[in-house]
């Protein structure tokens, strides 16, 4: 007979192992810069398999991942190397986007002040971008992953 302690650890492990089957693949897109916008260059490095009950991700959202490259998000506490998770969704005053600005892309905040749309680093020496022609919101952060650098 199990003790009390032994059926807890079983009833744990069972909900681990069940959360298993509830993996989802995400698409790594390339990577984004936190930076200065660049020209975009998107191709599918590969797919992360995640927990969405561990991210917070909502059943059949649309999601994709990139791979952060600069520092103007550093403190948002986004690090060159990160993965951040996008979801396909219209942006919020405040939320962390990719956005297309002019034809470059680029990972920031999205804020709106007297109808004008910029988007803001989160680094001062960074200044705010204000768009000329376009900006368009390709994906709003959902969830950020540090992986250990090999």
């Amino acid at each position: 007979m199990l003790t009390a302690d032994q059926n807890q650890s079983l009833r744990t492990l069972w909900r681990c192992l069940a959360r298993q089957w509830k993996l989802r693949s995400i698409p790594l897109l390339g990577t984004i810069v936190a930076g200065r916008a660049e020209v975009p260059e998107s191709t599918m490095e590969a797919c992360l398999t995640v927990d969405p009950d561990t991210l917070g991700l909502p059943k059949n959202n649309r999601t994709f991942a990139l791979k952060v490259q600069g520092d103007s998000m550093r403190n948002a506490a986004i690090l060159e190397g990160d993965v951040v998770v996008m979801e396909f969704r219209e942006a919020k005053h405040g939320d962390i986007v990719a956005a297309l600005i002019d034809g470059e892309t680029t990972l920031k905040r999205f804020f709106v002040k007297n109808g004008v749309p910029y988007l803001r680093a989160s680094n001062p020496k960074y200044p705010d971008l204000i768009p000329a022609r376009e900006l368009v919101i390709q994906g709003v952060m959902v969830a950020l992953l540090r992986l250990p650098k090999k």
